[in-house]
């Protein structure tokens, strides 16, 4: 008995194909649907810029802010009560310690002085009469005791009534920098009423937060540069306390650094842009921001080999500038990197280098906050 085959027309094209495909091995990618091994080698060389890696000095920059606050600033009250018949409140102004602020009506403390003083004037003579009729023999040791404890309650009181007249006088605890004034002349004041609120401007503290990581990087009279406003003027610092607590919840540190400020350029509240130099690199490997390649969570760069073949690096980032980017570990003196041309280019490409061309934008400058 014979064999029959039964076969339909697409399966004898398909044998066809695949008998042609075997007999020819350089069969076209197109007629058999096999990638060439060697089509890479047909894709022209992609036209890159470039940089050769060096190193050079950095210095080490931390970028923060802070605020400028007053070093003492004092709501000056009233310790008596009284009508206020004098006022020298100059507000906006500066007053030097001892500044007479305001008095009070001041007559009923001098009355009162005027009559300890005579109680207290006629103790003491009695005290001497005593003292002299004890020496007689004439008195007992007890009524001696009694003119004493006269003699001392007068003295009290007679120090009270000077004490009190002495608080009519409303005086600048320190030289400082005047708020508005809180009353008016004429009023009625109680005793704990405000009447100004000074303010310490020369010197001023620089408060700022830093990450515990830099802690051992900052020091005790270390210089602070910084800059107020949008203003182009730099302002110099001291550091003088490092506060030993670190916030759990954002592990920040505050820095109190002192400001001098002699012309009184610069006032209680303002805020700061902060550089702080922690240290100096002598040889630093900072690439331009545009030669970095975001891969995921990964920190990648393109080397050109000496063959122009491509190959991606990781690298490691320790400072971001607004142009410049410190690499801490990945490259080394010598590499060339791709700055331009990196996002068409995969690893084993073929580029044609030349030099990188940085173009500095003005206007974003502009945009940068000082």
């Amino acid at each position: 008995m014979g064999i029959k085959l039964l076969l339909n027309k697409k399966e004898i094209s398909n044998k066809l194909v695949l008998i042609l495909c075997a007999s020819l091995p350089f069969f076209t990618f197109t007629a058999c649907g096999l990638k060439s091994q060697n089509h890479m080698h047909d894709i022209p060389p992609v036209k890159v810029e470039t940089i050769k890696i060096s190193t050079s000095p950095k210095t080490k920059v931390i970028e923060s802010v802070g605020e400028l606050r007053s070093p003492q600033t004092t709501e000056v009250n009233s310790e008596n009560m009284g009508k206020i018949i004098y006022l020298n409140i100059p507000e906006g102004k500066e007053v030097s310690a001892g500044h007479v602020l305001a008095r009070l009506d001041d007559s009923t403390t001098i009355a009162d002085i005027k009559v300890t003083e005579a109680k207290l004037k006629n103790a003491r003579e009695n005290f001497k009469r005593m003292q002299a009729l004890k020496n007689e023999g004439a008195i007992s040791q007890q009524s001696l005791d009694n003119a004493l404890e006269v003699l001392q309650t007068a003295e009290g009181e007679s120090e009270k009534a000077t004490s009190v007249e002495t608080k009519t006088t409303i005086t600048a605890p320190y030289s400082g920098l005047l708020s508005f004034r809180k009353v008016s002349l004429g009023a009625f004041v109680d005793s704990g009423d405000p009447i100004v609120r000074i303010s310490q401007v020369d010197p001023l503290d620089l408060i700022l937060s830093l990450p515990e990581q830099y802690i051992s990087e900052i020091k005790i009279d270390q210089t602070v540069k910084f800059k107020v406003g949008n203003t182009s003027k730099e302002y110099s610092a001291k550091i003088t306390v490092i506060d030993p607590y670190i916030d759990p919840n954002t592990r920040f540190v505050q820095i109190k650094a002192t400001v001098p400020n002699p012309k009184r350029e610069l006032l209680p509240g303002r805020f700061a842009n902060i550089n702080l130099e922690v240290g100096n690199i002598s040889n630093a490997i900072s690439i331009p921001s545009e030669a970095l390649i975001q891969n995921g969570s990964k920190k990648q760069v393109a080397i050109v080999a000496n063959d122009n073949i491509v190959s991606f690096k990781d690298v490691t980032v320790t400072e971001w500038d607004k142009d410049k980017i410190l690499i801490s570990d990945g490259l080394t003196v010598g590499d060339v990197i791709i700055t331009s041309g990196h996002q068409k280019v995969h690893p084993g490409s073929k580029v044609i280098p030349k030099e990188f061309n940085s173009i500095h934008n003005k206007i974003l400058d502009k945009q940068i906050p000082e």
